[in-house]
């Protein structure tokens, strides 16, 4: 698991800390705060590929795909959706403007570089690669400019931002490496992403792992029995469907509300991802209150039987006091951790609560968002 982190020049989170995490962590703030570019940071460093996905999810990239698009629409275009990855959309160009992620063990660094092609021999084959320069000044050759991302000052890989980001095949990951695990994410709208769900329950189907997804739809649905996903003859689309004892044929699941949805969506990934990370935005959207309780206990033991690492962002008070009642449990105790994102002389900081601290603070309805 990682255990720490400390986040700078990324986006809004100029020098953010944590130096304790645990295998479940809760992550609270107002809105604008940083939740879930702290996700974002975190999904990065996990795995290096992910940049275009964050770009994308968040509107940067615009003119990847015109076909029409010439290398200096792709240049402008990359360079300015890198860009806001950088605090205060710094596109400052060199090692003075580095966005740096660290657990204390393994580091990562994004910055832009200028560079120069170099032609070397491999055997009979004429090869090129980027070279990275201080000084372009200094150089008669041409010098184009790129993206540097570094692992632990030794690995590296660097993108030319001329070409689309979705076409750079970009991983820095090995076996021995923390980027080399498994990672899903969770938003609210997962579940109108059927094909991708989908896919996710027929990975688990026929194994143990299934009994753990109808237990989690039964928090809210204790009648139902079985689930499966049919595939609609005019779309071809996948829909998830369900058995509940006591009625006559098959039950849409999206008939049964948002919440249910949800909840697949959550324990679908959590299943999928043994040995890996989890990120869930705004986990409790859809959830009533009576039920987030029973949500965290499910959630608590199969990431300890998964060994998986855990994520989640709320505003609800509610689904905090939750968390909290669960951590009073003995099992759960050391495995969750609760961080309230907050301003402090301007810059986003995190407070962190002990299972104790946090026990009082929801007993005395103290405002903690």
């Amino acid at each position: 698991m990682i255990q720490s982190l400390h986040i700078q020049n990324f986006k809004n989170l100029v020098d953010l800390r944590l130096p304790k995490l645990a295998r479940v962590n809760l992550i609270s703030g107002k809105n604008n705060l940083g939740k879930t570019t702290l996700l974002e940071a975190i999904r990065l460093y996990i795995s290096d590929s992910q940049l275009n996905g964050i770009l994308s999810s968040r509107g940067e990239i615009l003119a990847d795909s015109r076909p029409e698009a010439t290398n200096e629409d792709m240049l402008k275009s990359n360079f300015n959706a890198i860009s806001s990855l950088f605090t205060n959309r710094n596109s400052t160009i060199g090692p003075e403007n580095t966005i740096l992620i660290t657990d204390g063990k393994s580091r990562m660094t994004i910055r832009f570089i200028y560079y120069i092609l170099q032609s070397f021999q491999n055997g009979t084959q004429t090869y090129q690669r980027m070279m990275p320069i201080d000084e372009p000044a200094d150089y008669s050759d041409d010098v184009y400019l790129g993206l540097e991302i570094m692992r632990n000052s030794e690995t590296s890989t660097r993108l030319p931002l001329v070409r689309p980001l979705k076409h750079h095949k970009y991983y820095l990951t090995d076996n021995k490496s923390t980027s080399a695990k498994r990672l899903l994410g969770v938003n609210y709208n997962n579940y109108d992403n059927e094909a991708h769900t989908s896919r996710l329950w027929d990975a688990v189907t026929l194994t143990d792992k299934e009994a753990a997804v109808i237990k989690a739809l039964q928090i809210i649905e204790p009648k139902v029995e079985n689930l499966a996903f049919l595939e609609d003859s005019l779309s071809r689309n996948r829909y998830p469907v369900v058995k509940v004892k006591g009625l006559n044929g098959r039950v849409p699941l999206k008939s049964m509300g948002d919440g249910i949805n949800h909840i697949l969506s959550i324990i679908l990934a959590i299943v999928n991802c043994e040995n890996g990370c989890v990120m869930i935005d705004e986990i409790d959207n859809g959830l009533h209150y009576t039920i987030q309780k029973q949500l965290w206990s499910v959630i608590f033991d199969l990431a300890k039987s998964l060994n998986v690492q855990i994520f989640a962002t709320t505003h609800s008070s509610d689904c905090i006091s939750s968390f909290s009642k669960v951590l009073e449990d003995e099992r759960y105790k050391e495995e969750g951790s609760f961080i309230r994102l907050e301003l402090k002389n301007g810059q986003v900081a995190a407070t962190e609560y002990s299972p104790e601290e946090l026990e009082i603070v929801a007993a005395q309805n103290i405002e903690i968002r």
